[in-house]
Parts: structure tokens; C-alpha cells; sequence
């Protein structure tokens, strides 16, 4: 905690400004009190969390509405205190919310709205996250989730990211942008990871930008869409992967005849070491499928094939039999891609499988399917 009450019902909050010998003083004059359960409170000073409050006990209000604080989540809601304060019209550190249970790191006013800040450091459930986020919602108050920056992240531009569960469900809030945004409290700097494009498992593909906290504004900055340069470089970065899969998802498959895509590269009639340009492509959304592009794109055409189907006759009915037959889920999303793919190979000339389709036409399609694809939303 970083917010007291003193023996005179003051309302202590500590910032960075306050060094730690004037709260030595502080400690020996008086004592602290709990603004939520009014319980004492003990102001410890040390060396590794920077000054902070705890209860003397564990009770209801420390057990319920704290979350063990680690030293990253303090300095990161003490620096966020000090930035909110200099850009917005009122901001409250660690305000309990009465009707909702619930208290958020800040609570920030700014041009008659309302945003509950959370700085989550630590793992915690995805349906405490929606619960949390819907709580807010209802009170006509924006959340605003900033996650700790990953320690591995350190090359800017167009680059890997490997971005776990834990971060994946952060994306979804900013889904209409496509970024996540997160904070290192370290080193005063907030990361964007921006036109995010799934490959597979926790694998995406995106751009990395930092931006010193001095330098930011708020409401936060929103990152620009990739220049048709960068794209490139997203593209190529993309197919090196594939070629990747490729190589290790032949050599190293033991399933045999039982590997669906091995079976339809045979069938299908295809060069192992060179599938057409249109299979593995980075479809965006293709998060909705847990597979690399390469494989379920491969096996949609299979599937055709198997079924003495064309690509004209794609409906929603025959998407639906598509994503039962390969064992993926029938989500709705899921669907949107296949739909998705599906329109794409429409407009660069695809009638089956072995269309010759120059590699340049299947850049720009792409290219411009992303600028769409950012206008829609």
C-alpha cells in the first residue's frame, strides 16, 4: 500500500519525492491507519520494495484487496501516480470502490471520464480479469490494464515476440488495434508490441516500440500501422517460419499415414519442399486456429479434396463440417477466418490447389487486406 491516513485523519500518500529519512521522522511522530478497514498500519522502509504501508495483521481488508504487492507492482503505481497526476484532472492511488468491491491501483478523472488503471505484475485468472473489467464497465468507468514489460524484450522493430497466455489476454482488449501496451517500471519506459500477427503457440509477429514515460501522453498514444516496408519485413520474418515448419513438421512427424497434412501433401499430389505461396500465410486473426497457418490452410484444401468439393461451394455449413473433421474447435472466430482465407485466395485467382500464383500478387493482396482489415475496425 502506498496511501495512509495519520492520527490526524490526514491522507498520507507516498511518493517518490519523499526520502527516506524525512519518513523515519515521519514514523516516530505518528502513527498509521488503514483509509479502507481503519486498522493500523505499519510504514516500513527498506531496501529491497521501495516505502510502502502494511497491515500489522492479516485481515479481511488485506486478504480480499491486496495481492501481495511485489516491489515492481509498487514502483510501477508510484511512477503511474506521478505521470497521471501532471496529465490528467484528478487521480486517486489505491481508491476503494465500495459498490463494486473492488479497488483499483488509480482511479483517474480525466475530461469528465472515469479509468480504473491496473498495473498487473502477477498471474491472476482470466475471469477475474473480464469479472473486474465488466464490474467497471458498469459504472461507467473505462479499465485500463497495463501489463509489466517481459524481461526478454530488448530488440526494437519488426521482431518475434513470444507472448504467453498471460499476456495473450490482454490483446483482446485492444483487439480493434491490435497492440498490446506494457510498462517497465525499472526502467520508466512503456513497450508497445503493435500489428500483432499470430504465428503459433505463444510465437507472434509484430512491431516493437518503446516510449520513455516522460514522453508519453494520456489518453496513451496509439501505434501507426506498418509501412508497406515494414510489412515486407513482417513477410519475409514470416516465411523464414515457414520454411522452418516445413523442414521440421516432415522430417520429424511420427504419425505416418495417421498425420492429416503429411497424408493430403501426398494426396494432393504436392512437392514437400515446396508447397504453393498461398498455403502458410499470415491471415490476420489467425490466433483463432492454434495452428500454423501452413498446416490448417493445407488440410482446408484436403478437405476439399476428400469431399469432391470446389472452393466456389466454401459456405458457412461446409466451414462448420471443415473445423469438426480437423478436430478444431467451432468458434465463431474461427469460422471468420476460414471465411477470411477463403475471400482472399477468391480475389488473387485461386480455383485449386495447383493455381500458379506469383508470390508478388500474394504481397500486395496481403498488404492491402491489412490496411482494410485496420479501416474496418
Amino acid at each position: 500500500m502506498l496511501v495512509a491516513r495519520t492520527m490526524n485523519g490526514e491522507l498520507l500518500i507516498l511518493t517518490a519525492d519523499l526520502c527516506p529519512n524525512e519518513l523515519s521522522e515521519l514514523r516516530k511522530r505518528t502513527s498509521f491507519f488503514c483509509p479502507q478497514c481503519q486498522s493500523k498500519l505499519q510504514l516500513k522502509i527498506g531496501r529491497v520494495k521501495i516505502p510502502h504501508f502494511a497491515h500489522l495483521q492479516t485481515n479481511f481488508c488485506d486478504t480480499t484487496f491486496s495481492e501481495g504487492e511485489s516491489a515492481t507492482h509498487l514502483q510501477g503505481k508510484q511512477q503511474l501516480f506521478t505521470f497521471f497526476s501532471k496529465r490528467t484532472d484528478a487521480v486517486a492511488l489505491e481508491s476503494y470502490i465500495p459498490q463494486l468491491k473492488q479497488r483499483p491501483d488509480l482511479l483517474v478523472t480525466h475530461q469528465n471520464k472515469q479509468y480504473a488503471v491496473e498495473f498487473q505484475c502477477s498471474r491472476i485468472p482470466t475471469t477475474q480479469i473480464h469479472e473486474r473489467s465488466a464490474g467497471y464497465k458498469n459504472f461507467q468507468i473505462t479499465p485500463l490494464w497495463l501489463v509489466k514489460t517481459p524481461h526478454q524484450f530488448r530488440k526494437q522493430g519488426i521482431s518475434k515476440i513470444s507472448l504467453n497466455e498471460f499476456y495473450q489476454q490482454f490483446i483482446a482488449h485492444y483487439q480493434n488495434d491490435r497492440y498490446l501496451l506494457t510498462y517497465n517500471s525499472e526502467k520508466r519506459v512503456f513497450t508497445y508490441f503493435s500489428n500483432l500477427h499470430y504465428v503459433q503457440g505463444s510465437m507472434w509477429l509484430g512491431k516493437v516500440q518503446t516510449l520513455p514515460i516522460e514522453r508519453q501522453q494520456f489518453p496513451f498514444f496509439v501505434p501507426k500501422r506498418l509501412t508497406e516496408k515494414e510489412y515486407n519485413l513482417l513477410w519475409i520474418t514470416y516465411k523464414i517460419h515457414r520454411e522452418n515448419f516445413l523442414k521440421s513438421r516432415i522430417l520429424l512427424s511420427r504419425s505416418g499415414v495417421n498425420d492429416v497434412f503429411l497424408r493430403g501433401i501426398y494426396e494432393l499430389r504436392l512437392s514437400r519442399e515446396a508447397l504453393p505461396h498461398f498455403i502458410g500465410i499470415p491471415i490476420l486473426g489467425s490466433e483463432a486456429i492454434p495452428l500454423f497457418s501452413a498446416e490448417w490452410q493445407l488440410n482446408l484444401f484436403y478437405f476439399l479434396h476428400i469431399t469432391n468439393m470446389k472452393l466456389t461451394q466454401i459456405s458457412d455449413q461446409v466451414i462448420h463440417a471443415f473445423l469438426m473433421w480437423n478436430n478444431l474447435s467451432e468458434t465463431n472466430n474461427a469460422q471468420r477466418l476460414i471465411s477470411r482465407y477463403v475471400a482472399f485466395l477468391k480475389k488473387i485467382g485461386v480455383k485449386y490447389i495447383h493455381t500458379e500464383i506469383d508470390e508478388n500478387s500474394i504481397f500486395n493482396q496481403l498488404y492491402g487486406e491489412y490496411i482494410a482489415f485496420l479501416q474496418d475496425n
